[in-house]
């Protein structure tokens, strides 16, 4: 049903100064959203928040296909994009392995290190909507076995299975078409008879829809520490709005597939009446919302 919310983990919390004077987000409720740490709620539109933790730890994610996407109208990315250039943040216009994306090439960096999409919409709103995330994975097998056999989520695309695939990832190479982190490497090559010493590879990415709500899964391009083994809820996360027979319908789904989770949680205060929680099969921490009546 779209998403609830996304936990940023950030070095500061002052990078939400960018959040609400750049991007356009408003402030959110305080202590909106649980297990977040030191943190700032900011509201965007449709009731989608973004809260950034505090977390001086946190991985360098620069190189990966991590990020997270939010959906302006042509004014708002125009003003976006003017605040941006005043700032000297540089714009990528990265070319798109997902057909659904392909006029969505637009991608800078916050403050804190953290890739954004600016996803173009029909009409214009006062907030940025929250559109999609972006995770990665060590083993795209597992994961998209747990997406869609465990948790039901449709394959929209694949990229890396196909010839015109790597014929891209060529152009990529020769400097032709300007990919974004994450979704190409340099693969070195031990044969002794072979000409070429190293060729181009693209990571392995899979888009899925969750009802209506787009994510993406990259293939890691190197080991990053996970978190302890039986934690359910932690950061950064991603947390997708369900109703209350979708999240008891999940933890069913969880339960006859042997997995750990912790939930359905009952909160007394904030956006959310019940949450579920659980880390999918690359270390990520899921949140299920099931939003209060309002």
């Amino acid at each position: 049903m779209g998403l609830s919310h996304l936990v940023v983990p950030v070095d500061d919390l002052a990078t939400a100064e960018f959040y609400r004077d750049t991007l356009g987000f408003t402030a959110g409720p305080d202590d909106a959203i649980a297990d977040c740490g030191p943190s700032v709620s900011l509201q965007g539109d449709d009731g989608g928040l973004v809260v950034l933790s505090q977390d001086k730890s946190r991985p360098d994610l620069t190189a990966t296909g991590v990020h997270q996407a939010y959906g302006v109208g042509a004014t708002q990315r125009q003003r976006i994009l003017a605040a941006l250039a005043a700032q000297g943040i540089a714009v990528h216009g990265y070319k798109e392995d997902n057909p659904a994306e392909e006029s969505d090439n637009c991608y800078f960096f916050d403050p804190a290190g953290n890739r954004i999409q600016l996803v173009a919409r029909n009409g214009e709103t006062e907030r940025p909507a929250l559109d999609h995330a972006a995770i990665q994975v060590a083993n795209m097998w597992s994961a998209e076995t747990f997406y869609q056999h465990t948790l039901g989520c449709a394959v929209t695309h694949r990229c890396g299975w196909k010839t015109a695939d790597y014929a891209r990832a060529q152009l990529w190479a020769d400097g032709k078409e300007d990919m974004a982190p994450g979704t190409r490497r340099m693969d070195k090559r031990y044969s002794s008879m072979a000409n070429k010493k190293e060729l181009p590879r693209v990571n392995l990415q899979v888009y899925f829809r969750a009802g209506e709500t787009p994510f993406a899964v990259y293939l890691a391009n190197r080991h990053f520490q996970e978190s302890l083994e039986y934690a359910c809820i932690g950061t950064p996360r991603t947390a997708f709005k369900v109703s209350a027979a979708m999240l008891d319908d999940t933890c069913r789904r969880l339960e006859a597939a042997q997995w750990r989770f912790k939930g359905p949680v009952t909160q007394k205060d904030g956006p959310v009446a019940r949450a579920l929680y659980f880390r999918d099969p690359g270390g990520n921490f899921i949140e299920l919302s099931e939003r209060r009546e309002t």
